[in-house]
């Protein structure tokens, strides 16, 4: 057989590459995880293949991913369900409205922790490999947790409880943002490419998971409890259970496998020094677009999944009645959601996303008109806003994941996505209550459709669609 040549085009490179994946199939005996791939199942008495060993490791690790990722939605999201208990924990209470901002205002402060979580954890998901990312992503979650859990009251420390607060949301933000950006990353380069819509959309499924458990935790709280305890020293349950599992989240991630992208990225010596640089010097068309994107994702998702409730329970609705219309409304959307990653397969995610803008151009205004102080009011908007989100959740991070080669994967996903959420998202509840308090609520939703007018104009003009490419093969 002739020797090939040692200075072959790229393109002839290329196709004479082995991936990772194909290399498993020639390997006697893969280590995966520090162990013999070719191994006798104790149970069962057989022969693992290395091919079975190295899709059984993926599953696993897709698992750790989605469930660390309901876990941070969990703990991100119980801190506004209990904003309002934590408002009179560690501020003044001799002026509830001003606690109550300052505990919003600490809430908002979290997400400008959150670019440069998208900074710092993306590069090193890009530098040092996604599941490395992912690890720290969750230890920083799980720490401002425990944080909040044992933290000393305003009454106790003085002005070192919303110090403590600050600190805990601080690394909760660092860990949000890189969060997103890895595990977006993770899971679809995991996935087969024909089917890249669906398992992507679970990151948005188990999102809506953790959303779900912190509702339903506020709710079951707030029924079993009397309210004086809840007060006193139930509203700390939330974030000691979030630390608790959070423990066994980092566990399964220390177990994960890497992707096969980012190994042959790796062996291919494909990995940039600066990502970031990289990045904002060949795709500044999609980091604008997706920046407008992820701000209206962000807008939408914190004022109908998260703020929504609190709103109307000040307006007169009885607390628990709201929380059981936030949980049926969460519960529709999960469902729908794998579905419509499913449909994103088989139409394209840039539809999709496209859908999105235009539900919140023309969906703003009304949805907002029409809610009143009711369980039915709440329902409606709640269940259709989540929906209409829904769209996005499923499709949208996998579309922005599909933008980028893999050395600028996870800082092109999650740089854009933390950037838009903190300047946009985490202002929302603040920017919507001070309107409110000045009697300008009307101007809210105007605020939102303009927001969506420039993101649907951005991503029309950015955003390619790339369903069925391997995620190897984008450049």
């Amino acid at each position: 057989m002739p020797t090939p040549s040692p200075r072959k085009p790229p393109e002839s490179l290329a196709r004479t590459h082995l991936s990772t994946r194909q290399k498993l199939d020639t390997r006697d005996a893969l280590p995966i995880n520090g162990k013999d791939a070719s191994m006798t199942d104790a149970v069962q008495g057989t022969t693992v293949s290395p091919r079975t060993a190295h899709s059984r490791a993926r599953r696993q690790g897709m698992i750790a991913a989605c469930v660390g990722n309901s876990l941070e939605n969990y703990d991100w999201l119980v801190y506004a369900a209990f904003s309002a208990i934590l408002a009179a924990h560690f501020f003044p209470t001799d002026n509830p409205a001003a606690a109550l901002l300052g505990t919003l205002a600490i809430f908002a402060v979290g997400f400008f922790f959150r670019p440069l979580g998208g900074l710092v954890l993306t590069t090193i998901a890009d530098r040092r490999g996604r599941k490395f990312a992912l690890i720290v992503s969750i230890l920083l979650m799980t720490g401002g947790s425990f944080l909040i859990g044992v933290s000393p009251t305003y009454e106790v420390i003085g002005i070192g409880a919303p110090i403590l607060l600050f600190v805990a949301r601080a690394m909760q933000g660092l860990s949000l943002g890189g969060e997103h950006g890895a595990v977006a990353s993770y899971l679809n380069e995991q996935a087969p490419p024909s089917r890249r819509g669906f398992f992507g959309s679970f990151q948005y499924a188990t999102l809506l998971v953790g959303s779900l458990v912190a509702t339903g935790t506020s709710a079951l709280l707030n029924t079993v409890m009397v309210p004086e305890a809840l007060m006193d020293w139930g509203w700390r349950i939330p974030f000691l259970f979030g630390g608790l599992i959070g423990l066994a989240t980092l566990w399964m991630r220390r177990n994960m496998e890497e992707t096969d992208a980012f190994q042959e990225a790796e062996e291919d010596h494909r990995k940039v020094k600066n990502p970031s640089l990289t990045l904002l010097r060949t795709h500044p068309r999609q980091v604008i677009g997706l920046f407008l994107l992820a701000g209206l994702a962000g807008v939408w998702f914190y004022t109908f999944a998260s703020y929504l409730p609190n709103y109307v329970q000040a307006s007169g609705l009885d607390p628990k009645t709201s929380l059981l219309a936030g949980v049926i409304a969460l519960t529709v959307a999960l469902i729908c959601t794998p579905f419509i990653g499913h449909f994103s397969d088989v139409f394209g995610r840039r539809l999709f996303v496209l859908i999105f803008t235009a539900f919140c151009v023309v969906g703003a205004v009304p949805l907002l008109l029409i809610l009143q102080p009711t369980f039915g009011s709440q329902l409606l908007v709640q269940t259709v806003a989540l929906l209409g989100y829904s769209f996005f959740g499923a499709a949208g991070l996998t579309a922005m994941t599909e933008q980028f080669p893999t050395e600028i994967r996870a800082i092109g996903t999650g740089l854009p996505y933390a950037l838009g959420f903190a300047i946009f998202g985490g202002t929302a509840p603040l920017f919507f209550q001070w309107l409110t308090d000045v009697g300008l609520a009307q101007v809210f939703p105007w605020y939102v459709t303009v927001l969506a007018v420039l993101a649907l104009i951005a991503i029309a003009l950015s955003v390619r669609d790339r369903r069925g490419i391997s995620m190897q093969d984008i450049k």
